[in-house]
């Protein structure tokens, strides 16, 4: 097993392979990553980012190697035979946490450059979809344990909602794939009617404490087209003004706290972190903000507020939801 793994971190260390698919994220932000190009007796003929793949028309052990695949998975009725440890979960070698539950007995094979490729191939897929660019330096070596398709980085803004269409077309479940999708973005388009009449236009923020340090998020990540594009929220100024100075996100001293006027804060806390944020909680500054005086600072989940998928997507509503009707 050491053996096999060793090749593989060195192969992803020499550079070998497709290059990182974040080059080329910006410019197919509004595109779709999968085509079929053709379909034979036995198999889907796949078109994606490293190339073409010939898919088994009705795989029945699929091995995930990113958290929004295992997350499109389980919503499309999908169990996986391996999943990839996410970097939410807080503990080496387990599934993000807010899909844990819908994964019992499923094996966790490692992530990134720790992706055990002996546990994968003893999982004995018959596909194997990955999403990194560290899955991609890998991707010679994956497609030689079993068809292989490579989706794009997921921290990209389309696909956290159309990825599911993708998954779907590449595993035969195109129809169901466009229903959860138009379920998902109804749940958005009735989200967005509550919040105009609970919300309103009232600043909201969402900040991470990570390395002993606060983190503001703008409008361009990850989380900000969904809270304030999709959900029409209002940001904080001082998410547009950090969006101005320093792109997708900064960070804020304890003064430069002070200067938040958000009558809701939605907040994700590192475990190495949890010190100083007891620390920011318990001082004047933090006392003096619109949303924790009246009670609308909101500590959320990391690995569904940094997730991907229609699951992570809809348990963000959820939680946005919630606090609105405080």
């Amino acid at each position: 097993m050491a053996a096999v793994f060793i090749f593989a971190v060195a192969l992803a260390l020499s550079g070998r392979g497709m290059p990182p698919a974040s080059q080329n994220d910006s410019a197919r932000a509004n595109d779709r990553q999968i085509t079929i190009l053709a379909v034979t007796p036995q198999h889907r003929i796949v078109k994606h980012s490293s190339g073409e793949t010939a898919v088994p028309l009705a795989p029945q052990r699929i091995v995930s190697l990113s958290t929004f695949i295992t997350d499109d998975l389980l919503a499309l009725g999908i169990q996986p035979a391996a999943v990839e440890s996410s970097s939410w979960s807080g503990e080496v070698g387990k599934a993000a946490p807010h899909l844990a539950d819908r994964l019992p007995n499923v094996p966790v094979v490692g992530s990134g450059r720790t992706l055990n490729i002996e546990a994968i191939a003893e999982a004995k897929p018959d596909l194997i979809l990955a999403g990194s660019s560290e899955n991609g330096l890998l991707y010679g070596h994956l497609s030689r344990i079993a068809p292989t398709v490579l989706f794009a980085s997921e921290g990209t803004t389309p696909q956290r909602e159309t990825a599911i269409l993708d998954i779907g077309d590449v595993v035969g479940r195109s129809e169901s794939a466009a229903k959860i999708l138009e379920e998902y973005r109804g749940k958005i388009r009735q989200a967005k009617k509550i919040l105009a009449e609970t919300v309103g236009s009232k600043p909201v923020v969402f900040l991470r404490f990570r390395k002993q340090t606060c983190v503001i998020y703008t409008q361009k990540p990850m989380i900000g087209p969904l809270l304030y594009e999709q959900l029409g929220l209002t940001p904080d100024s001082l998410v547009t003004e950090t969006m101005s100075n320093a792109g997708g996100w900064d960070v804020l001293s304890l003064e430069h706290l002070s200067r938040l006027k958000a009558e809701y804060i939605f907040m994700s806390i590192d475990r190495d972190s949890e010190n100083y944020w007891e620390s920011v909680v318990q001082s004047p500054i933090w006392r003096t903000i619109p949303a924790v005086r009246h009670n609308h600072a909101v500590r959320v989940d990391r690995s569904v507020w940094f997730g991907q998928g229609v699951l992570a997507c809809g348990a963000i509503i959820d939680d946005v939801l919630a606090a609105a009707k405080q």
